[in-house]
């Protein structure tokens, strides 16, 4: 199956790299281009990160043919101007999704969540997690997101915009447990994915796929091709990936 990663910024496009997203004017065109994108990636599941709001992650599934799990930030954002979440598209049938906090700061009224979706992927049960880590105190976060897996019992997937470096020591947590999908093959497409990153102009490569190596095989992984580059300030990322003992091509963008 290919999983995708993506920081949509809201649907806003690549434009005014130094404003956030959600200053910016979202319109028909752009988020035609950003379904575009997906669909050439062409995922089983999809990760999405920056969700405007539940109305934005409908139409995308809408237009996509994808089923959608959605779930916004701790509700003091939508208090103050903006809403924003995050979301899972996908093919599969959904067992169960889970919300769960990993992040919440009182005095700036502000926090990150955890969209978790167990899916049944050919007849299995699989579970993925969802996330956007804040900037800072990422140790915490990433204690609170690996207390909320030791109570999956099923295959894990770990997908989303950390705000980190794979050297980051703050990752190592996660290295030590979970398969990096860009580190577990030596194709060209993950070599351009190290050297290019995930975020665009930086080179920096701060979105991943992590599978549980107890059950998943990586196949493939790369970047958006070149013509969806310009679709968000993040370079969407995926994975091909199969549980252990059963086969599936590998598909080519």
């Amino acid at each position: 199956m290919r999983l995708l990663t993506l920081n949509i910024r809201f649907g806003a496009g690549s434009a005014s790299p130094e404003k956030p997203g959600y200053d910016l004017p979202i319109d028909a065109g752009k988020l035609a281009a950003l379904a575009d994108a997906i669909r050439a990636m062409q995922p089983d599941v999809a990760a999405l990160q920056e969700v405007y709001n539940a109305t934005q992650a409908q139409r995308l599934a809408d237009v996509l043919r994808m089923r959608v799990v959605y779930a916004r930030h701790p509700s003091s954002y939508s208090l103050d101007f903006f809403e924003w979440g995050l979301a899972f598209l996908h093919d599969s049938e959904t067992i169960r999704t889970h919300l769960h906090s990993i992040d919440f700061d009182m005095d700036r009224r502000a926090g990150r969540n955890a969209l978790i979706a167990t899916l049944a992927v050919d007849g299995n049960p699989v579970t993925f997690l969802n996330v956007h880590l804040a900037p800072g105190h990422t140790n915490r976060q990433i204690a609170a997101m690996l207390s909320l897996t030791d109570t999956i019992e099923e295959p894990l997937v770990i997908m989303g915009d950390f705000n980190c470096r794979p050297d980051d020591p703050a990752m190592e947590p996660i290295r030590s447990r979970w398969t990096d999908t860009c580190q577990a093959v030596t194709h060209d497409a993950a070599r351009e994915a190290e050297a290019v990153g995930t975020v665009l102009h930086k080179q920096e490569r701060i979105d991943y796929v992590f599978v549980d190596p107890r059950h998943f095989i990586v196949e493939a992984v790369g970047l958006a091709p070149a013509a969806h580059r310009l679709i968000s300030d993040h370079l969407g990322y995926f994975a091909d990936v199969r549980l252990k003992g059963r086969e599936r091509p590998i598909r080519s963008l």
